[in-house]
């Protein structure tokens, strides 16, 4: 009867020296191929003109509302207002302000500043009543978008 030897075992290891360099390729193929979607806009406007701009120097102070109107007429012909990720009714102004205000760092919560990105045709009173939910929660810092005016008003 013949013996049969069991080969001595040998432990096999996986070389992890490269590792490194396949993560980092596999995070730069990601980055390169990802896509960022723009925030799509739920309101149709066109920006009025005006003749003095400024800037504001911390962006992340910014809270957006979008006054215009609605791209489908299934929604109405009527202004709405909008944060760009759904529709806000007047009564909904304060809450949402409370909320962005939260959003931001505790030193900053006093400084936050409305942009209302309004349609040059949208009714005064409406702008108005927002800024009167916005004053109630102390949400006083309002800027307007517009554009540069392409005619000299003094001629």
């Amino acid at each position: 009867m013949a013996h049969f030897r069991k080969k001595a075992s040998r432990k096999t290891q996986i070389s992890t020296s490269s590792l490194p360099d396949i993560v980092f390729l596999l995070l730069f193929f990601f980055m390169v191929s990802a896509t960022i979607k723009p925030n799509a806009e739920l309101l149709a406007y066109k920006v009025p003109n005006a003749e003095n701009l400024v800037k504001p120097e911390m962006k992340f102070l910014i809270k957006e509302l979008v006054i215009g109107f609605p791209k489908s007429q299934k929604l109405g012909v009527t202004s709405r207002i909008s944060d760009g990720k759904r529709y806000l009714e007047i009564k909904d102004i304060a809450q949402w302000a409370t909320a962005a205000k939260a959003e931001l760092p505790e030193n900053y919560k006093d400084q936050m500043i409305v942009l209302l990105k309004a349609d040059a045709d949208v009714d005064m009173g409406l702008i108005a009543d927002i800024q009167e939910q916005l004053r109630e929660v102390d949400a006083r810092k309002v800027l307007y978008r517009t554009s540069e005016s392409t005619t000299d008003p003094i001629q």
